[in-house]
């Protein structure tokens, strides 16, 4: 007798859990969780609420304990996490290349600035130069030696005023 009252009362129990069970589902984020006779479970599929009250809901789907949802969730987004991370190691390898590049494109103009400045330095030099070695005897007439340092002048000026040294940035 005690076995059919101990059968009859799970059976009871299972009778009125079942509908309540049915009507505590809940969705997030595309799942329904469910509080089953065994603990919470997440229908992985599409659920189907019940439709009477004596017929359970259905899920088309797998059916995991949330343990079992918790590890898969788990390492899904441990993969996502490690590729997330592997598209940014790209990322970051590319802007280092990018940044060798730049780098080498500055010293490539640094130095060329550096070069141009050098030759017009001596293109001034080498016009002071010739004006200087003006031979004395054409140098005695006072309005001829005027008129070349009037034209020496000249020269430097239109010189360092179309190439002008311009201030290179700085090398890293």
């Amino acid at each position: 007798m005690k076995k059919v009252i101990y059968f009859a009362s799970i059976w009871l129990a299972l009778f009125i859990m079942v509908p309540s069970i049915q009507s505590q589902a809940q969705e997030a984020e595309g799942y329904t969780f469910l509080r089953g006779p065994m603990g919470p479970q997440v229908c992985l599929g599409k659920y189907a609420p019940p439709t009477a009250d004596a017929v359970s809901g259905v899920c088309e789907g797998q059916l995991l304990d949330l343990v079992q949802f918790n590890a898969v969730s788990t390492k899904l987004s441990a993969d996502r996490l490690d590729q997330v991370i592997q598209v940014l190691q790209a990322i970051d390898d590319k802007l280092a290349a990018n940044n060798e590049k730049v780098d080498r494109l500055i010293e490539a103009a640094v130095a060329t600035q550096a070069s141009f400045d050098k030759q017009n330095r001596e293109l001034g030099e080498t016009i002071e130069k010739r004006f200087n070695s003006i031979p004395e005897e054409l140098l005695s007439n006072d309005l001829f030696k005027q008129e070349l340092t009037k034209l020496k002048a000249d020269i430097l000026k239109e010189v360092e005023k179309r190439f002008q040294p311009r201030t290179a940035p700085a090398a890293k």
